[in-house]
């Protein structure tokens, strides 16, 4: 009896140190609403290897009390070329090796690049130390959000998100 005692004792020690464990790996749910707004693109070169890629969140489905008339979004930017760099208006490239990502077709109103441990990458599924990350805003378009990145004028790849619910 008293070892049937002392194994009961330590299987509920085990498992009410476990139960508290998982609780820790349960996401929050800006970080839900953040895996669900999460679309990633890659550009592949010839040989089928990745060239670009680039990854955005759009912020405004994740914090719906963003209600200023901006679009928000996190961007993951990498490419393999460090003489490609990702703009967010057509006016600032300088070569034609240069990205730029527009909203709709029009330029962002603020860019930030963000540190690596800015805790807004945090929302990010996957993220790594290769990535360059900002934060940028749009004017909120009337439409359906569509991020076109564009290099030479020419569209590469688009991502496109539902229209907010007025």
């Amino acid at each position: 009896m008293k070892r049937s005692i002392i194994l009961f004792a330590m299987t509920l020690t085990i498992f009410s140190g476990c139960s508290s464990r998982f609780e820790h790996y349960t996401p929050s749910s800006e970080k839900e609403r953040a895996s669900s707004s999460y679309q990633s693109i890659r550009l592949l070169n010839s040989e089928n290897k990745s060239k670009t890629m680039f990854s955005a969140i759009y912020l405004n489905e994740v914090y719906p009390a963003y209600t200023d008339n901006y679009a928000h979004f996190l961007i993951a930017f990498y490419s393999p070329d460090q003489e490609s760099v990702l703009y967010f208006n057509r006016d600032q490239t300088s070569t034609k090796q240069d990205y730029v990502l527009l909203l709709n077709g029009s330029a962002a109103i603020v860019s930030e690049a963000l540190d690596s441990d800015d805790l807004l990458i945090e929302l990010m599924p996957s993220s790594n130390s290769w990535n360059r990350y900002y934060y940028v805003r749009y004017k909120l378009p009337s439409e359906t959000p569509v991020l076109v990145l564009e290099s030479d004028r020419t569209e590469l790849a688009a991502i496109t998100y539902q229209k907010e619910q007025e």
